[in-house]
């Protein structure tokens, strides 16, 4: 097994060009237990700067895999998993390069991982087991196995319990996000003097970056995964995602003069630049998003939001007209968390969280969950999406399904053994009892469950734009880039904050600070008055990548998966308007 493909001699191989390398210490180190976490100074080990120098430790980033070697253990953590006595039994390896960049001075390389794993998932007498470790070599694959093995046997001692995982065809293959330009292979020299160049771009518009939070930076991530399954799955799948934020304000309106008589904190008025949300795209995102062109048109939208002025936000009722990246916020932390199986039958209830759906067999193709004008679909096969994939975590080919139909609750996120557990539902609708493809980790060292796969609102058959539903309201607030915020444990409460200005009569008037709509998310959907057509149409990544955190997380320990959600724009009668900061 010398052909086997493990850190220390794959970083062996580029180093020898250029320098001598000391060999990386068995024991992972970092942030995170079984996970080494890496900086620009800091070699892949976590230990000293000498170790890996950054050139050759990026230059290898660029580099993907072999995954003949990986497939052979993978394959071998398998077979001892079979031979320890499991009836089914799953690998994963899994390698994620990672970096991050911050947009402040000159531009920042700021964080950089490069990190691999391998997972062992098995299934003894209806009880899962599961090992993990950071390290790619013959005899730690067949420990874990063991491992895995003893830990299920060890669950089965208790009450007896069946797991029906259903057909599983054997794919084999390799898949790649469809990407143009690998961000990886992009030298750090042009990202940084690229950074530069727009941020020349800006100030010769006269805009400043704000840089408090995350709310200016550049983020990449690729996953290599192989997966090997006891039903003969083998395949190879490389996922990437690319996205940022730069968020611009116009220096004229920041005097503390100007600021309070325009009734905006901090910088004033501020806009983000488009186009660059969380895809599963290349550097070809930024490319075309042409930033730099941007500038003018911003710095008009935010004269236009500073002519129209602020003032605090009035206590009361409204209907709302959210845009399209506000109503994506909503659908994944209500809709999209309480249509997740597991939660709803309270298998999360001490990780994650459960579901408002609490009865999933009564409620499923009755319970009307939202006004007729909303339909919910589930899929792992939108392009340029982030949950897009292939294969999922248990070989299933995704396919398009359908949560919610004209209002009415229709089905559940699912795995393989998941979709079992709504058969009699399926079987009075005549329909196959098989998986939606919704499993999915992290990677290698979090256990395979089910995560929210990409989500659609979809539009109406109209081309209704956003300022069609402005003109049909008398009083209400428009909402732009909103998002969702303490959110409860069953999907069920929350706050929904954003960019707020009042609608009277039709007309935009001033925007509105201060306040949050306090929600209950079926009062909510079912006072959608009106859904906007594919123009209103907007699409926001949740990354579990992200810096300043991802979506809901599931499992213990908590793991988050990627995953997009693509909104149309929506009107919401009778929804509360709060002011969060008042004191209890």
């Amino acid at each position: 097994m010398n052909s086997i493909w493990t850190r220390r001699a794959w970083l062996t191989r580029h180093v020898q060009t250029a320098v001598a390398l000391v060999a990386i210490p068995r024991k992972p180190v970092g942030s995170h237990v079984g996970r080494s976490w890496v900086d620009p100074g800091i070699g892949l080990s976590g230990h000293a700067r000498d170790v890996v120098p950054t050139a050759v430790r990026l230059a290898a980033q660029a580099e993907r895999l072999d995954p003949g070697p990986l497939q052979a253990l993978a394959l071998q953590a398998v077979e001892a998993a079979r031979a320890a006595g499991a009836q089914y039994a799953d690998a994963r390896l899994t390698r994620v390069v990672y970096q991050d960049y911050n947009m402040g001075g000159n531009g920042r390389f700021e964080w950089d991982t490069d990190e691999v794993g391998v997972g062992v998932r098995v299934l003894v007498h209806g009880y899962w087991g599961f090992a993990a470790s950071p390290f790619w070599e013959p005899d730690e694959v067949v420990r874990l196995a063991r491992d895995a093995v003893a830990q299920a046997t060890e669950n089965a001692k208790g009450t007896p319990r069946a797991v029906d995982l259903g057909h599983s065809s054997m794919v084999i293959g390799t898949w790649a996000t469809p990407i143009r330009i690998d961000p990886f292979a992009i030298p750090i020299e042009e990202k940084l003097d690229t950074i530069i160049y727009w941020k020349a771009c800006a100030a010769q518009a006269g805009l400043f970056y704000q840089m408090d939070g995350a709310t200016s930076r550049l983020e990449f991530a690729r996953q290599e995964r192989v997966v090997a399954t006891s039903e003969g799955a083998l395949f190879t799948q490389t996922l990437y995602e690319s996205g940022g934020k730069i968020s611009v304000y116009d220096p004229r309106y920041t005097s503390d003069r100007v600021v309070a008589s325009l009734g905006f904190g901090g910088n004033g008025p501020t806009v983000n630049v488009h186009g660059l949300d969380l895809a599963g795209k290349g550097w070809e995102l930024f490319l075309d998003a042409q930033i730099p062109e941007q500038f003018p048109r911003l710095k008009a939208e935010i004269a236009q939001m500073a002519n129209a002025g602020a003032k605090p936000s009035t206590i009361g009722r409204y209907t709302l007209v959210c845009d399209g990246a506000t109503m994506a916020s909503v659908v994944e932390s209500t809709l999209g968390v309480a249509t997740q199986l597991d939660r709803a039958l309270g298998y999360e209830a001490d990780a994650g969280g459960t579901s408002f759906l609490d009865d999933p067999l009564a409620m499923v193709g009755h319970l009307a969950v939202a006004a007729p004008l909303v339909t919910l679909k589930a899929n792992r096969s939108a392009p340029a999406q982030l949950a897009t994939v292939q294969w999922d975590d248990e070989g299933v080919v995704p396919e398009p399904f359908t949560l919610v139909k004209d209002g009415v609750l229709t089905d559940f996120q699912t795995t393989r053994e998941q979709a079992a557990w709504l058969a009699p539902y399926y079987h009075r609708q005549g329909e196959p009892v098989h998986s939606h493809g919704c499993a999915a980790a992290q990677d290698a060292h979090w256990i395979t469950m089910q995560h929210m796969p990409n989500l659609s609102l979809e539009p109406s058959p109209s081309p209704i734009r956003l300022e069609d539903l402005v003109a049909d309201v008398t009083d209400g607030l428009l909402i732009v880039r909103g998002e969702t915020d303490q959110v409860d444990f069953q999907a069920k409460n929350g706050l929904l904050y954003g960019d707020m200005r009042e609608i009277k009569n039709g007309q935009l008037g001033r925007h509105v600070t201060g306040g949050a709509v306090l929600f209950n998310t079926m009062d909510l959907w079912k006072h959608v008055t009106a859904v906007g057509g594919r123009p209103t149409q907007a699409l926001r990544g949740t990354s579990q990548y992200a810096i300043d955190g991802g979506g809901d997380p599931k499992g213990q320990p908590p793991q988050q998966t990627s995953h997009s959600v693509q909104a149309v724009a929506a009107a919401i009668s009778n929804q509360p308007l709060i002011d969060p900061r008042r004191k209890a």
